[in-house]
């Protein structure tokens, strides 16, 4: 899972594996690979996945039933065309990489130690995604241009850096400038979490570091969708701190917003004027057309949609709400399927924190919820599941509250050793043990 990190967040979206098209990034190649991996585990008897109920199992099920119902239904369709079928198979490449994704973060991370590890990495390479982004607004170089990989071709432009008002628009790695703000949105509460926890010295001075990176290229995308994400993490965080902390917060977010503004001019002013005109923007009127565009192909398929990623932007038109896309393409039905995989990622990182008398645990937990929350309301704003690094940090973010959840109810002894806990019925898949032991046991 830390090499999933690496080439989510550290090798542009753009880069693919030509036959498998939009879908075959690096990343994704490795999440089909975990799902593989992950089913194998469960199958052999010295597998070593982890026993015992874990709701993230239950997200992935209504995920599958999402994508391979519409499928199907898409399948079904007189109407279809090849361009289509083949967009349909790629929703089925994607929906192996997230399930494998969650899954094997879910089941396979055995102890607090590797949970920590794997966010402590994720946080490492959230602050070179925003140090690049920070690079490309300042000066405008964009080294994720420059990055090329063998056996991989462009799917794109690697290039671009696009404007708004007078300021550079920021990607990062990513394929969009909402796509990298959204991202830095939905990793700052793990970073603020692994702040706050730090002892006193120079880790915490590095923590802090990684947070204020991660919070100073944000604002850098100058989109309303990373600010938006901002705002549902403050809702989830703030509340559950104590009142020093939140005092502490007050005293210092005056100061932060007053360097940014003498830092970069105007970036406060025009990101103020995002929400102040948002009635008369031209993304906004563009996306309040998209209902009215896509009632039609609604009205057509209401229950099942046309088939997962069979609404091909260059064939019909782009739809900058992934709510809306979800419902062209997987019904209504589809609709509330993915709304329950949210809320179990969400209520899952919540059930870790009851769970946990650890504050820094408690903490952590509420992170994810918050982060998972920021990308449930992101996809209002734009046609998230398109971009593969928002897509595949979503999955990881719900396999994360998946792991905090099972290692919450574990015996402490366990978790230190880095055992699963004992089988709980036939259902379930036994720990790993040497195979000999498992032959001499039988013998016995």
């Amino acid at each position: 899972m830390s090499l999933y990190v690496l080439l989510l967040l550290g090798i542009p979206s753009q880069l693919i594996f030509g036959p498998l098209g939009a879908a075959g990034t690096p990343a994704n190649l490795l999440g089909m690979v975990c799902l593989f991996w992950w089913i194998l585990a469960v199958m052999l008897p010295f597998g070593g996945v982890a026993s015992g109920p874990q709701p993230v199992r239950i997200a992935m099920v209504f995920l599958s039933a999402m994508v391979l119902g519409s499928y199907a239904a898409g399948a079904m369709r007189p109407d279809i065309v090849p361009e289509e079928l083949r967009a349909a198979d790629r929703g089925l490449l994607l929906l192996a990489t997230w399930a494998g994704v969650a899954l094997i973060t879910a089941d396979g991370i055995r102890s607090w130690s590797r949970l920590d590890d794997l966010i402590s990495r994720l946080v490492g390479m959230g602050v070179f995604l925003a140090v690049l982004g920070i690079l490309q607004f300042s000066i405008g170089l964009n080294i994720a241009g420059y990055i090329h990989i063998p056996g991989l071709r462009v799917n794109g432009t690697l290039d671009l850096i696009s404007a708004r008002s007078i300021f550079r628009r920021i990607t990062g790695t990513a394929s969009h400038p909402i796509e990298f703000g959204v991202v830095l949105g939905m990793l700052f509460p793990l970073a603020i979490s692994r702040a706050f926890a730090a002892p006193p010295g120079k880790l915490k001075v590095r923590r802090w570091f990684a947070a204020g990176s991660i919070g100073l290229a944000l604002p850098m995308s100058v989109s309303r969708s990373a600010i938006l994400t901002i705002v549902v993490v403050a809702l989830f965080i703030i509340p559950s701190w104590d009142r020093r902390r939140r005092l502490a917060t007050l005293k210092v977010m005056p100061l932060f917003l007053v360097g940014v503004r003498l830092m970069i001019p105007g970036l406060l002013g025009t990101i103020t004027s995002l929400f102040t005109n948002i009635s008369s923007d031209p993304s906004t009127t563009g996306r309040t057309e998209d209902y009215a565009a896509a009632a039609k192909y609604i009205a057509l398929h209401p229950l099942f949609g046309r088939g997962f990623r069979t609404f091909i932007p260059s064939m019909y038109r782009f739809l900058d709400n992934q709510y809306l896309m979800t419902i062209v393409d997987a019904g209504l039905i589809g609709l509330v399927l993915l709304l329950l995989t949210f809320l179990i990622g969400i209520f899952t990182a919540r059930g870790a924190r009851r769970r946990n008398d650890d504050p820094i645990r408690k903490d952590l937990a509420q992170g994810i919820a918050a982060a998972i929350a920021a990308a449930m309301v992101s996809f209002a704003t734009f046609d998230a599941l398109s971009f593969p690094m928002c897509g595949g940090l979503l999955f990881l973010l719900i396999g994360l509250a998946g792991a905090m959840w099972r290692l919450s109810s574990q015996p402490h002894d366990q978790i230190e050793q880095g055992r699963p806990e004992p089988r709980a019925s036939l259902a379930s898949v036994a720990p790993a043990r040497p195979l000999v032991d498992q032959m001499t046991g039988a013998a016995r």
